[in-house]
């Protein structure tokens, strides 16, 4: 019994230890979020128990994998040592040679993998090359946090669109600006904070023309350094005045426009020569843009994940639609009587109502965050 208890202790250190590396790969693997689109994000790191021998991440689109940076930090130390790494390491030649190989020539004997890599060229593939080799793998070790980190990519792969997070600021009686159409600023400064700092944690912000009519937004996070989210807007009538901040900051390489209309060559010329971007694509048979058709397009353009931060007709279609992966909605302590509704361009009975299911309640200074998404 003695020893039963002491093996019991030992497997029990060795699994906080396993994952005190794998969330230390988490925390590596966010250093390079915005940067490696249409890639994941990846860190490594290689230890001997519980001495850390070099880390790495993928710092950006085309640059080396994490596995290949920590190996190149380890040299001869990584010989024997463990390999951790929130994705499966990938097993063929895109702009880099595959990881796989480079961690069998270093002698690595361990690999502790988050998550497998949905990739129909990776899918397990890389795994097996590991294995076959002689070395140790195990998969699966904080799977959750692993595929919540990379949900974007995941998405791209899986549904070949990006990953949507729709977010509402509303008042308790459920509007999201009051009867004049003011909307700054129903939430507090906690919950504005917030926002900023999820603007860097998706590739791209997406708002319609009446929000960009109405508030002139700048769309950009707190800091204006590093990652710089692209500002979609989406216009299907090309009626985007040249004045605007999206269109005419120092960042407006970094907008794009979407649109179905195609009878403005001057206007289109004068953005172009500007360097904001614009993608074409259908209206729906509403007379607006088919989303479906918008964010296919987005993804080819390398946007794997995408924050909304439109008015009522972008958050009705996305629902209605079902596009929507995650909800962010902040209730504010405010009843305002009149004013815009959070939802438009649907209507449900209670019986067939789309249902929602909260993962996460907090509060932020005196606002209530709602997260969770659509059953």
């Amino acid at each position: 019994m003695e020893e039963d208890g002491k093996s019991r202790a030992q497997s029990g250190f060795f699994m906080d230890q396993i994952e005190k590396w794998l969330k230390r790969t988490l925390e590596l693997a966010e250093q390079g979020r915005g940067f490696t689109s249409p890639n994941p994000v990846v860190g490594a790191v290689i230890a001997d128990g519980d001495k850390l021998i070099a880390e790495g991440f993928h710092s950006a689109f085309g640059a080396p994998h994490a596995e290949v940076m920590a190996l190149n930090q380890a040299g001869a130390a990584a010989r024997a040592a463990a390999l951790y790494v929130n994705l499966e390491p990938c097993c063929y030649f895109g702009k880099t040679p595959p990881c796989v190989d480079a961690i069998i020539k270093a002698g690595i004997s361990e690999v502790y993998v988050g998550t497998i890599d949905r990739n129909p060229r990776v899918n397990g593939a890389g795994i097996k090359i590991l294995e076959n080799a002689g070395l140790k793998v195990r998969v699966g070790i904080l799977e959750d946090q692993a595929r919540r980190i990379n949900r974007g990519f995941l998405t791209y792969i899986e549904k070949q669109r990006p990953w949507i997070t729709l977010k509402l600021a509303l008042s308790v009686d459920g509007f999201i600006a009051d009867a004049t159409g003011k909307s700054r600023w129903i939430t507090g400064a906690e919950a504005r904070k917030f926002v900023l700092a999820q603007r860097r944690k998706h590739d791209a912000i997406m708002v319609g023309m009446g929000t960009v009519f109405k508030d002139d937004p700048a769309l950009l996070p707190e800091e204006c350094t590093g990652f710089i989210p692209y500002r979609i807007v989406l216009d299907e009538d090309f009626n985007m005045p040249p004045r605007m901040k999206l269109v005419s900051d120092e960042f407006r390489k970094r907008t794009v426009i979407v649109t179905n209309c195609g009878e403005k060559p001057e206007k289109l010329r004068q953005f172009q020569n500007s360097d904001v971007q614009i993608i074409r694509s259908s209206k729906d048979e509403f007379g607006w843009l088919d989303l479906s058709e918008v964010f296919l397009k987005l993804a080819k353009f390398g946007i794997t994940s995408v924050y909304c931060e439109g008015g009522s007709q972008l958050a009705g279609s996305l629902i209605s639609q079902r596009l929507v992966d995650e909800l962010q909605i902040f209730i504010a302590p405010k009843i305002l009587g009149e004013g815009l509704r959070a939802f438009s361009g649907f209507l449900q009975s209670l019986d067939q109502a789309i249902r929602l299911e909260w993962e996460k309640v907090e509060q932020l200074g005196g606002d209530v965050l709602l997260q969770g998404r659509l059953t």
